[in-house]
Formats: C-alpha cells, sequence, structure tokens
C-alpha cells in the first residue's frame, strides 16, 4: 500500500494505521455507570446521529480508554478526549500522559471501532456533531463515578466541533435537556465554519488552539467565533501558534507533507457557514439542509480549494500541553 493512501487527514490527523480489534464484540460489558479504580476499556452505548434531532436515530455500542494517574486519589478530576478524521493515533499518547501526570483521569474515545471506520478522507462520513454526541454520552458515563468531580473535554480538527459547541447553552439543551454539562472544553486546530446568534448565551468555559499557518482549517473563522462571543459572560479563549500548521502536534509529520487533494476550508460566506435549527438539523446561514453524507460532501466541494501543507512543529506542540494543563487547572480550581 501507498504511504500517502495511508496520510488521509481531517479535519485530518494523521498515523501509521494498525489493525485492531473491536473490545466491544461479542459479550462485553457494556457500562451504564462507572466505579472502575483501575485503567480500563469501556464499551458503551451513543447514539449514532449525523446532528441534534434524534428523531428515528440508532443506538451504537463503542468504547473509550480509561486512564488513571499513577498517583492515587480519593478524587478526582478528568478530560475526556474526541480524536479528529483520522482516528485515535500514537501522539494522541503524549497528551494523556501530560494529564494523567498533572493528576487528570483520562477517557479516551474512539469513535471510528463501533462504526467500522478507520479514517475518514471524505471528512463527511460523520459530523462533528456525531463526535460531539460520543462525548456527550461519555460525559454522562463519568458523571457517575464517585470519585469524579469536574470533566473537561479536548477535541483535535473535526473533534474540535464538539468542545466550541459546549460553549453555547442552547446546544447544551439539545442534548438530554442539558442535563449534563461539561466544566471547561478545548478545541485544537478545529473546524469553525459554523456561529450563532450574538446574543447566544454561553456557559462552559472555552479555549480554542489555532494555527496561524493552518490552510485545511484556517483560524479566520475560529477568530471569527472569538471576536462574536468574547465579551459574553463566561470567558471565551483564544491562542493562535505563530508557524503552526495543521496536525503540528503530530510527530508522524516531521517533515511536512503537500496534500493536493485535500480541501482547504477558507471560504466564508452563507452558504459555507453553518449553524443549528430549531429543531437540531445543521442547516447553512442560506438555510440549506445538510442531513447527512451526501450533502456535506457538497458543502465541502464548494467552500474550499485543493491542497493543503501539514507540518510537525515541536514548539507548538509542546506549548498546546501546557497551556491545556494550565487552563483545566484554572477552571478546576476555582
Amino acid at each position: 500500500m501507498n504511504l500517502l493512501t495511508l496520510l488521509a487527514l481531517p479535519i485530518v490527523v494523521i498515523g501509521i494505521l494498525s489493525i485492531k480489534i473491536n473490545p466491544c464484540a461479542a459479550n462485553a460489558n457494556i457500562f451504564e455507570k462507572l466505579n472502575l479504580k483501575n485503567n480500563a476499556v469501556v464499551c458503551f452505548k451513543t447514539i449514532d446521529s449525523y446532528d441534534f434531532n434524534y428523531k428515528n436515530k440508532s443506538e451504537l455500542t463503542i468504547y473509550g480508554n480509561l486512564k488513571f494517574p499513577e498517583k492515587k486519589q480519593k478524587k478526582y478530576n478528568a478530560v475526556i478526549l474526541s480524536h479528529g478524521s483520522g482516528g485515535i493515533r500514537k501522539y494522541h499518547n503524549n497528551y494523556i500522559k501530560t494529564l494523567n501526570k498533572a493528576g487528570y483521569v483520562v477517557f479516551q474515545i474512539d469513535h471510528y471501532m463501533g462504526r467500522n471506520m478507520k479514517y475518514d478522507g471524505t471528512f463527511s462520513k460523520i459530523s462533528g456533531i456525531t463526535l460531539m454526541n460520543d462525548a456527550y454520552k461519555a460525559l454522562a458515563l463519568l458523571r457517575s463515578h464517585p470519585q469524579i468531580e469536574k470533566i473537561g473535554y479536548v477535541g483535535w480538527s473535526q473533534g474540535g466541533v464538539g468542545p466550541i459547541m459546549s460553549h453555547f447553552q442552547h446546544i447544551n439543551n439539545y442534548i438530554n435537556n442539558g442535563k449534563y454539562i461539561f466544566d471547561a472544553s478545548v478545541a485544537i486546530y478545529p473546524y469553525c465554519g459554523f456561529t450563532f446568534s450574538k446574543n447566544s448565551v454561553t456557559t462552559t468555559p472555552l479555549l480554542m488552539i489555532t494555527g496561524r499557518e493552518d490552510d485545511l482549517t484556517p483560524e479566520k473563522a475560529c477568530i471569527n467565533l472569538f471576536n462574536k462571543f468574547k465579551n459574553n459572560t463566561n470567558k471565551i479563549n483564544h491562542i493562535s501558534i505563530k508557524g503552526a500548521r495543521h496536525g503540528y502536534d503530530n510527530p508522524f509529520l516531521f517533515f511536512g507533507y503537500t496534500f493536493e487533494k485535500l480541501p482547504s476550508l477558507h471560504i466564508i460566506n452563507n452558504d459555507c457557514t453553518l449553524t443549528i435549527s430549531e429543531s437540531g438539523n445543521i442547516v447553512t446561514l442560506n438555510n440549506r439542509l445538510i442531513s447527512g453524507p451526501k450533502d456535506s460532501a457538497e458543502v465541502l466541494n464548494q467552500c474550499s480549494t485543493k491542497g493543503v501543507y501539514v507540518k510537525y512543529n515541536s514548539n507548538a506542540a509542546y506549548q498546546t500541553k501546557l497551556e491545556i494543563v494550565k487552563f483545566f487547572n484554572n477552571n478546576f480550581n476555582q
């Protein structure tokens, strides 16, 4: 297999594919509550939905890797990790180690295994909201753990859509009427091509970390979100890292790669900017319904040009890990 075939990136972060066995197949234990004290693979139910309109949507079993700090505590704070369209990669382990060292329990979701996916080279097979729905099911599960108190949310690229949307109260209300919300969220080089009313009430503190040279999910749309909502009651934070490109925290991209067929999502207008309808559907600002992969692929093609460059940046990767720990420490210790 040609190496470039393996490098499909999301809104993508890349790494060498490996063969995995679904730990939730056959007679696996499906958790509805948690009381584990050691590292474990946790299978749980989610809803397989492209949007927040859950009518006639089916359940699905997925899993997460639950990892505790070496130093045991009576009480913990936790962080849920949501990968991008490249799936779980080795570099995510650097974040798990960093967060565990800082005292956090980590729950790393695999959004793909239960859906028989390895990566989403189309960027449209599932949506950022699909990943968000999984994360909120994981949130409800971790809320049942008697030792876990505050819970954070980190997502990369397409997985960063959920952390940003978690900032808005009306979005939280679509999911179990806002019964469970995150205590703080972080989006790393996220897709930001959506918006809401300027009067939207904000809740969960949010940090967006973007690469200034990112041409796959350019930071301009994230800057627009920041500028629109920065004066709201609850803080929205933005860090722009000079010289950083998409996938800057992935050492597999050490030498840099050009992908001539991948989309640069830099077109910002009413045909290309998304929002959520009252019924929970994804629509453009011009009210075009995005009901699934076909609609999403058409809009993606309309709202991008081809060709991106991705590259590892060790300084940006190091800064990101420091900023995440600082952000959670500041918000959880208030």
